[in-house]
């Protein structure tokens, strides 16, 4: 593990935090078997930002077997869980519970909030977060190019959020959204989720391959991340792309090369997409 993390170029993990103020909170939802991711986001994110509350969301968990969090970090974690609002609400591959945690936090809980997927981890100061979040706006990662709307959305989602020339835009990343609460976002939000009800935008699942056909453009349907995209185009929210910025929260297409393959920015980079989702967990404190 530790080899792993010099090769990477991560910061080793301080002894005590030295954390500037980080003014957002922070969001995240799993099931029972990322448990050990979401001990581990938390962890990072503790030692890299400020101690701000975080919003718990769980699915197909035994509630008792969260009360870890509890015991590690205080009543600074609030458990909360994922509502069967669907019949798609639970279903793993589908992802409507992320969007169900972000509408609950943003609309009950926080004023300010980041979420990340749950085997993300902070691996560096995360205090300028709030600083890309100017009134209205939200802040989200996606790359300058590559990954395209129409390769990773069916033809019936386009069709039923109905954002023209979206198809060939960008996809933004669902992995790592923040959010101020304001009319616009709230809005925004409430959009994204009463899509995501819809089985003709949430379905199918991440399973299925070529879900319009072997002959159409689309390669795997993304959902939530779909839905997420579509509407970024649709309300005109589109952000300038900054590699300096975009790149330290980024996916792993934060730049391509010549031979079009993507690589980290991890001399720079504050958020690790997926880090601990195979068994990195460098912060994880049991």
């Amino acid at each position: 593990m530790e080899e792993r993390a010099r090769e990477r170029n991560f910061p080793d993990v301080p002894k005590e935090a030295t954390r500037t103020e980080c003014l957002v909170d922070l969001c995240t939802v799993i099931s029972e078997g990322f448990i050990p991711q979401a001990l581990n986001l938390i962890q990072s994110y503790k030692v890299f930002s400020y101690d701000r509350n975080v919003y718990l969301y769980y699915f197909n968990t035994d509630r008792q077997k969260l009360n870890i969090f509890n015991e590690i970090f205080g009543d600074k974690v609030k458990i909360i869980k994922v509502e069967n609002v669907c019949d798609h609400a639970l279903s793993p591959r589908v992802f409507f519970y992320k969007v169900y945690a972000i509408r609950d936090c943003l609309h009950n809980y926080s004023d300010s909030m980041v979420y990340s997927d749950s085997a993300n981890c902070f691996i560096r100061e995360a205090k300028n977060i709030h600083e890309h979040l100017i009134d209205d706006s939200l802040f989200l990662s996606y790359p300058q190019e590559g990954l395209t709307n129409k390769y990773w959305t069916t033809k019936e989602c386009l069709k039923v959020i109905d954002a023209p020339g979206a198809e060939i835009m960008p996809q933004y990343w669902a992995g790592f959204q923040v959010y101020n609460k304001t009319k616009t976002n709230l809005d925004f939000v409430n959009e994204m989720y009463n899509y995501m009800l819809m089985p003709e935008v949430a379905l199918p699942d991440t399973t299925v391959v070529k879900p319009d056909g072997p002959l159409e453009p689309c390669r795997e349907h993304r959902q939530d991340q779909s839905a997420l995209s579509l509407l970024i185009h649709k309300n005109n929210r589109h952000q300038f792309y900054d590699i300096e910025k975009n790149s330290l929260y980024g996916d792993w297409q934060t730049f391509i090369n010549f031979d079009n393959t993507y690589e980290h920015r991890f001399d720079k980079m504050i958020l690790s997409p997926r880090e601990s989702k195979f068994g990195n967990y460098r912060f994880l404190k049991i």
